[in-house]
């Protein structure tokens, strides 16, 4: 069983840390002897993948999915509390080299990849893949790297050179992008929906063309994905034959699942469940970190008062997070948030910026100076004749998500503001805040890059596509350029850590509490890497022990999956 707790998760790196390992590393072998109907595993995960294509991603487990079809040109890993990149089975480029006054970094591409479908991977795969994710028409997520990008060169079929406007620390982090077939998307108008219908990705007996260890075998939509070895892949072969990840919203039946042995592992735990799941004798609990965080964002171009810093503060005051978790029963996986900053970089963290505390009397005083008051006796507040009340909208199928605004709405209440609950399916609630940015109030969650540019992505520059209130701040327009500015790890420490101050000192959100996600697997899942960097990491080298014999209280006549 695995520790599971706040004791497990709050160790932070002294710094930041970059090594570089070149030596290629052997991919596993394939082992003998198991039959195939031995080597399947089924994951039952809360909600399907969205879009199969780097360029196109949004959430965590459609960039944890995408890393296993598509390789980059580096691989990465979370060690010792720092990203450690790494040239080895699951890179497409087996060395780089910087050149000139260490603004050019030349990648040196496999001459033996290719793609599932057998055609050569090279350099003009890479070209193409950086020109997608800056099309204005696809709003990539990782658009930004390009922010300290100049351009992306081939460099013959098998050399690219990426060439950076300075020397920085993330030149590694921004070439590493995982790549796309230009010879299946070129031709394709770039844009997100044209992208999304390409028959590729698309059509019912879809097979999309990628690099990594596995390929897809089979999509249904809101149902199951299921994955199948890429034999092409120069990732090696997995040992898993088959990997299930079926869709299954309710938490308790994934955890029922789990305990009747229909599936291996769910992701994520009930966080309220996880302690009695770790105590079972063939299940363990692992836990990723506090990567994660939550929070209100307060959009000021849709409800006007969520412009003024005062009224942001005060609802900020209102919300009793750690009353919050205890309701939740997760106060052993989560830690309320004091800002953006991670506890996982503390060096990033002003230990004089603290999480509001609650005091609903004082968020009452500040909304009575703004010119709030209940003038017709409804137990809501208005002012100039408008109410104070507006719409939260949060996700109908993660219930702690739900649960938690249920709370704040009544606490919210108690100091005279009304909020009406809006539950939508996760699609339909990513178009409406991330896409369209339609909403007065959402109860959302992030899980935060590993390196600190996050913090501005994020919440700079207004009109950045993930600054979903358009929050603006003079003083970030001239601290993010700063701190992106920096040469080194050691320079931009406390340049990150000014702008983490800064932008909670402003609140463009409620910051609640950072958390982390929980997976229980059963215990004949084995030779599994779970950490901050995720959980489907080392999916190519995951192993089955066979399974013991079944009992009468764990006999299933399982489901074809298998």
């Amino acid at each position: 069983m695995a520790r599971v707790g706040l004791e497990a998760l709050t160790a932070g790196p002294a710094s930041w840390r970059r090594r570089v390992v070149a030596g290629l590393a052997l991919a596993l072998a394939a082992g003998c002897g198991a039959p195939a109907a031995e080597r399947s595993v089924v994951i039952a995960v809360s909600s399907d993948v969205g879009i199969l294509l780097p360029a196109a991603e949004l959430t965590t487990l459609d960039a944890a999915i995408g890393n296993l079809l598509y390789l980059g040109l580096n691989s990465a890993r979370w060690n010792d509390g720092a990203i450690e990149y790494r040239a080895d089975e699951m890179s497409l480029a087996d060395s780089w080299t910087p050149e000139s006054d260490s603004t050019v970094l030349v990648y040196h591409l496999k001459p033996d990849a290719v793609w599932s479908d057998g055609v050569p991977i090279t350099a003009r795969d890479v070209v193409f893949s950086y020109e997608l994710i800056r099309a204005p028409g696809v709003a990539s997520r990782y658009a930004s790297f390009w922010a300290e990008l100049d351009s992306v060169v081939a460099r013959g079929q098998h050399d690219v050179a990426f060439h950076f406007r300075r020397p920085h620390p993330r030149m590694l982090l921004h070439s590493g992008l995982s790549i796309m077939p230009a010879h299946i998307f070129e031709g394709t108008p770039a844009n997100t929906d044209a992208l999304a219908g390409h028959r590729s990705l698309s059509a019912p007996d879809a097979r999309p063309v990628v690099s990594g260890p596995f390929l897809v075998r089979e999509r249904r939509p809101g149902e199951r994905l299921v994955l199948e070895p890429n034999r092409r892949s120069v990732a090696g072969r997995p040992w898993l034959e088959r990997v299930v990840f079926r869709v299954q919203p309710d938490p308790a039946t994934r955890v029922i699942a789990l305990e009747s042995g229909r599936v291996d592992v769910i992701d994520p735990v009930p966080l309220a469940r996880a302690g009695e799941l770790a105590a079972a004798p063939d299940i363990r609990v692992e836990t990723t970190g506090l990567r994660y965080y939550e929070y209100i964002a307060w959009n000021g171009r849709r409800f006007a008062p969520f412009r003024e810093p005062t009224v942001r503060r005060a609802l900020s005051l209102a919300i009793d997070r750690p009353g919050v978790l205890a309701g939740l029963g997760i106060e052993e996986f989560a830690s309320p948030a004091a800002g953006p900053a991670t506890p996982l970089f503390p060096e990033l963290i002003d230990p004089a910026v603290r999480p509001d505390p609650f005091l609903p009397d004082s968020a009452r005083a500040l909304l009575r100076a703004a010119g709030w008051r209940d003038s017709d006796g409804d137990d809501v507040l208005d002012r100039d004749g408008v109410p104070f009340q507006f719409v939260l909208v949060t996700q109908a199928d993660n219930e702690r998500r739900r649960a938690a605004a249920e709370i704040i709405q009544a606490q919210l209440a108690a100091i005279g503001v009304a909020t009406r609950l809006r539950a939508l399916e996760r699609n339909a609630l990513l178009d409406l805040v991330y896409n369209r940015k339609d909403f007065e109030a959402a109860l959302v969650g992030w899980g935060v890059t590993l390196e600190p540019d996050y913090l501005a992505d994020q919440f700079w520059p207004a009109d950045a596509q993930y600054n979903i209130t358009g929050y603006r701040s003079v003083a970030l327009d001239s601290l993010v350029p700063r701190a992106r500015s920096a040469r080194t790890d050691e320079e931009a420490r406390p340049r990150w850590r000014a702008v983490g101050v800064q932008i909670a000192r402003d609140r463009p959100y409620a910051f609640l509490w950072f958390y982390t996600e929980a997976v229980a697997l059963r215990e004949r899942v084995q030779n599994v890497r779970i950490d901050v960097y995720g959980v489907y990491q080392n999916l190519h080298r995951w192993r089955l022990e066979p399974a013991a014999p079944a009992t009468t209280s764990r006999q299933t006549t399982g489901d074809g999956e298998r």
